[in-house]
């Protein structure tokens, strides 16, 4: 859980196109989902790009919004747990930034920009995680030169190879946009409603246990491919997250993490999970079999003192039966009887 949230970003961050930016911005939404014990501070600029100048019509870098981050991730003390979301690269897209006339495509030149952000953020002491947000989709029709074909095809490669040089999260924006219209209003920009959905999507993966490195949760047996327990959305579960299959509900406090990148019980197509103490989380629809967890490196959360490890609850190694005890002691006094005969 973060203590303090800087949101990085252009006018999607800033919250151009709300009925009211101060309340409806994704920032705004995000406060209110982690409620008042994190800070959370909207950094957007209306039109910056991450290219910087000569490269870029609005360089971030250049704005009042980037020295205000600065200080704000600095300032935020040695025992506070400090996010930075980054989202640019949608004012990138515009032909005149991307493909200026008569010059090289500046797609390195964003990779080269985008990797000096995120080496500045780093150094800074407050040692803040850095999430890469992957910019929306567009709507229909959409405004202001920005042209979502980059942004899809070019943009996003480019910043998850710096999430994989880097060993940084990324947070997808990008692919459950994608075909709603609906979600924007001049084709750019989200409604209300989107935004209050933006700030979920941010919500659940600055949540992600990042601690043991990448996507690698598993679904359980039969699953149609796990989503982040506290998400219910994205494709694939996250590293220490409960996963569910379609139809699959997963446990309430959480989950266990694993160190090695593997998954906590998940549930199948409809099937059943089990939480770490071994009671079942809420099955879904149907029913395609119990996904059984990974237990590797597994170790207890807080909210689940009983744990060690998520395994499905099972009679424990070496434990026999009274029956089977009885068994054994006639066999013997058979025996006895025969020697003595």
């Amino acid at each position: 859980m973060p203590t303090h949230v800087a949101c990085v970003g252009d006018s999607i961050t800033y919250g151009y196109g709300s009925s009211n930016q101060a309340t409806k911005s994704y920032p705004a939404n995000l406060q209110m989902l982690f409620g008042s014990g994190v800070q959370v501070k909207n950094f957007g600029h209306n039109g910056a790009t991450m290219l910087s100048a000569p490269y870029g019509d609005l360089p971030y870098e250049d704005q009042s919004e980037y020295s205000a981050a600065t200080s704000f991730v600095s300032g935020a003390g040695a025992s506070a747990v400090v996010d930075v979301i980054i989202m640019l690269g949608t004012n990138d897209s515009k032909p005149f930034n991307w493909t200026p006339s008569g010059k090289p495509k500046n797609d390195q030149q964003f990779l080269s920009d985008y990797r000096a952000m995120v080496e500045h953020f780093s150094a800074l002491p407050s040692k803040p995680r850095i999430f890469l947000a992957l910019p929306l989709a567009t709507g229909n029709s959409p405004c202001c030169s920005i042209d979502g074909t980059v942004i899809h095809n070019e943009v996003l490669p480019l910043i998850k190879q710096l999430a994989a040089e880097k060993s940084l999260p990324t947070i997808d924006l990008n692919t459950p946009t994608t075909g709603h219209p609906e979600y924007f209003g001049d084709g750019v920009h989200p409604t209300d409603d989107a935004y209050a959905l933006v700030a979920k999507w941010m919500h659940d993966g600055l949540l992600v246990d990042q601690s043991s490195g990448g996507a690698g949760a598993a679904s359980g047996s039969g699953g149609d491919g796990g989503a982040a327990a506290s998400a219910g959305d994205g494709s694939g579960g996250s590293a220490g997250f409960v996963s569910v299959g379609n139809g699959g509900s997963a446990v309430a406090s959480g989950g266990t993490s694993n160190a090695a990148g593997g998954a906590a019980a998940g549930a199948g197509s409809g099937g059943t999970g089990t939480n770490a103490a071994g009671s079942p989380a809420t099955p879904g629809v149907g029913g395609s079999g119990m996904g059984a967890p990974s237990v590797a490196g597994s170790q207890p959360t807080s909210s689940q003192p009983n744990s060690k490890g998520c395994a499905v609850s099972s009679a424990r190694p070496g434990a026999r039966s009274p029956a089977v005890f009885a068994l054994l002691g006639l066999a013997w006094l058979a025996l006895r009887r025969r020697a003595r005969g």
